[in-house]
């Protein structure tokens, strides 16, 4: 019993299952009042309008969640009658498809909540020509489906007010929790790189930190974008103070655990008969596992208890660095970039042994977050605006998909498409802002389609009753979006199968197989190909400007740590969106990698180079991190010139190689980056505490800068 209480626990705190059982109300509510009330001919309606709100919905509190579905229903009804006026007329249909496709997407620019308003709008678009022409001939209102659509949607939109009333902190609950989720696999990736084996090639380690670090900056930014709502409106949600701790602490343990002291190689092989580095593996093993048992907590609303193992592995650390000082075998710098390496781990751990009392861990001088949503008209205007130019890549994404549709369109009329609709909704859900994501999701569609055309062909054949198919199209209509986002291919297979049972109910379900895998492989080839002819957004092109941003945005984030040393660390706005923006800055570099690979041969540059590039930007941004990890307020500078000359060359050469790499220019490396080897760049015997850190890690940022040159020459101009 205690056991099925525990799974229970566990699978309402998975991410996914508030989300599934509001489908499964809104499908179940649409099929008990169509079969009951004996309305078969509304289902199609019903239901394409209750998955056009559950795309469309926010992660709002309960009064922008109004907002938001007001919005939507106003949106979806000038679209379905607007649609419903101008079906009779193609091409001036075709040409108000066009242009309202272009500015809906461009919508997007307002924010995410607009952007994913926009996007159900245009796939209730075609959703409202579907259901026309299945009624085309046949007796209806003029008013009948725009209504039913709006129906549907309306009905999701009251039971998704009602999940916001009962489990009014779920969202921000389950964002958080994703963080420390995410936090726990960046943790178990640094003590990999920890493993003190002399000789091993630690390249994929590297790359492999640069994803997860994209992947838990995205999920950071997630959550504070629903930590404005909850926690900085007017009156903030009973409660979201300790969310936005948590997110704080999330935060600053990246920070601690983004930082490099050495090079890794260098500590392997100097610490190899030692046993220090297990000692930090395993601490920052524990710190994962920690993490993860906070993620769960967080998840399920449960107290989180601080298992003091990690306080005897601290202590077990503390005794090894004490030994290997002792014994001084070692350089000195070595030996205290070791010491800074512990003195970091274990501040993690006091952080993280606090983190079942958020309000014990450190005041925060300043807890407001950026809004990033316009706050005024005159705000959207000036986003709009900056948004209406053949270089924006929202603005070529909507010029792109609206002559998707206008091409889709006019297929279906020159080869007479008995279901020629399903052709523009595949190329609104393929089409995608670059050309690697378009051929994935392309991929994903195709083997989605034919899966669920075949697995649904047979179970209509096996199971012929009624029941049968409404539980396997109520269980499909949940599968599609509980995996939508990770599993697109078996998302596909499900939708595919609730539209067959959906048009099973009126007996056409087998003459719409074919049709089906013909209209999905022409949406296919019309998304391809406008990705890839019009205004084509090919990665390689624009991977120099990224590598620049990523180099210019950790040179303004050591800048301001580096200003901290001087007024005292405190972690205001400015600080913590100076260093957001270097990590995101890391972490859009690590994407436009992964995207460049699935594009054709002729368009990408060399890979190798590229991800070596990735992972000596992603090590320097690691160095500068550490020095924001241990920044402490100095009050008598002793060495302050040499301080500043060393940061004032670092800013200069920096400055050069983003300058070359976004002109296409090449640097004479050996010229302007002479290679200093880190002994000899390191700080005097005589200089000692906090400016011998600062200067220590100053040097080794100084001596990585020549790879970093040698690397942005690999490129061609």
């Amino acid at each position: 019993m205690q056991i099925n209480s525990l799974l229970l626990r566990r699978l309402w705190s998975h991410n996914k299952t508030l989300d599934s059982l509001k489908v499964a109300l809104g499908f179940g509510g649409v099929l008990v009042f169509c079969f009951g009330l004996d309305h078969k001919h509304w289902l199609v309606g019903l239901i394409l309008g209750v998955i056009a709100a559950a795309l469309a919905e926010t992660q709002d509190r309960f009064i922008g969640r109004v907002k938001a579905l007001l919005v939507m229903l106003l949106c979806f009804a000038v679209v379905a009658f607007s649609v419903r006026l101008l079906f009779p007329y193609p091409w001036l249909f075709a040409f108000g498809l066009a242009v309202s496709t272009f500015l809906f997407v461009m919508l997007g620019a307002l924010g995410e909540r607009y952007a994913t308003i926009a996007t159900a709008s245009v796939i209730l678009a075609i959703y409202t020509m579907l259901g026309i022409s299945q009624h085309v001939g046949n007796s209806g209102f003029f008013w009948q489906e725009p209504v039913l659509l709006l129906s549907g949607a309306a009905w999701y939109g009251c039971i998704s007010l009602l999940a916001v009333t009962l489990f009014r902190d779920q969202p921000v609950r389950q964002a958080v929790a994703r963080v420390f989720e995410a936090l726990s696999g960046y943790l178990e990736i640094k003590a990999g790189l920890l493993e003190p084996v002399r000789g091993r090639d630690i390249n994929t380690l590297r790359i492999t930190l640069a994803t997860q670090n994209g992947r838990l900056v995205g999920l950071m930014n997630l959550a504070r974008q629903i930590l404005v709502q909850w926690a900085q409106s007017r009156h903030p949600a009973r409660g979201s103070r300790r969310f936005l701790l948590w997110y704080f602490l999330a935060q600053d343990v990246h920070e601690r655990a983004s930082s490099a002291h050495h090079p890794y190689s260098e500590l392997a092989d100097a610490f190899a008969r030692s046993d220090v580095l297990f000692r930090c593996q395993r601490l920052l093993n524990l710190q994962a596992k920690t993490c993860r048992q906070l993620s769960e907590a967080i998840a399920q609303g449960e107290a989180f208890h601080y298992e003091h193992e990690g306080t005897v592995a601290f202590e077990e650390l503390n005794a090894s660095l004490a030994e290997v000082q002792s014994e001084g075998k070692q350089s000195k710098e070595l030996i205290n970039s070791l010491a800074d390496l512990c003195r970091n781990i274990s501040a993690i751990e006091t952080s993280l042994s606090r983190a079942g009392n958020p309000e014990e861990l450190a005041e925060l001088a300043d807890s407001t977050l950026r809004d990033s949503e316009p706050q005024n008209l005159s705000d959207m205007w000036l986003r709009l605006r900056h948004q209406f130019t053949p270089a924006s890549r929202r603005f070529r994404h909507g010029l792109r998909l609206s002559i998707g549709l206008f091409l889709g369109y006019v297929l279906l009329h020159l080869l007479n498409l008995p279901q020629g609709y399903w052709v523009m909704l595949t190329t609104v859900f393929v089409c995608q802002p670059n050309f690697s994501s378009t051929w994935a999701r392309l991929g994903q569609r195709i083997s989605g389609t034919v899966v669920g055309l075949l697995v649904t062909t047979l179970f209509i054949s096996a199971f012929p009753h009624p029941l049968a198919q409404l539980a396997l199209l109520l269980a499909a209509g949940v599968a599609f979006f509980a995996t939508r986002a990770e599993r697109y291919a078996f998302a596909t297979a499900c939708i595919t199968a609730l539209v067959l049972l959906c048009f099973n109910q009126f007996g056409s379900s087998y003459a719409l197989i074919w049709p089906r895998l013909l209209d999905t492989l022409l949406g296919c080839l019309l998304a391809v190909g406008v990705v890839a002819f019009i205004l084509p957004d090919w990665q390689s092109r624009r991977l120099h400007r990224v590598m620049a941003h990523a180099l210019d945005s950790t040179a303004v984030y050591l800048s301001e740590i580096l200003r901290q040393y001087h007024s005292g660390k405190i972690d205001d706005m400015s600080y913590r969106i100076v260093r957001r923006e270097a990590h995101n800055a890391d972490a859009e570099l690590s994407n436009t990698l992964t995207s460049m690979l699935g594009e054709p041969g002729r368009y990408k540059l060399a890979p190798d180079a590229a991800y070596r590039f990735l992972c000596s930007s992603h090590t320097l941004l690691g160095y500068v991190s550490a020095l924001g990890a241990h920044r402490e307020r100095v009050l008598v500078w002793q060495h302050e010139e040499a301080i500043r000359a060393q940061e004032t060359r670092i800013q200069d050469r920096l400055t050069e190689i983003a300058t070359a790499l976004a002109t296409h220019t090449q640097m004479v490396a050996d010229a302007h980056f002479p290679h200093v080897s880190l002994e000899a760049a390191s700080p005097s015997d005589d200089i000692e505490g906090v400016e011998r850190r600062v200067m220590r890690q100053l040097a080794l940022i100084e001596s990585h800068l020549p790879e970093l040159a040698n690397l942005a020459n690999e490129f061609p101009s």
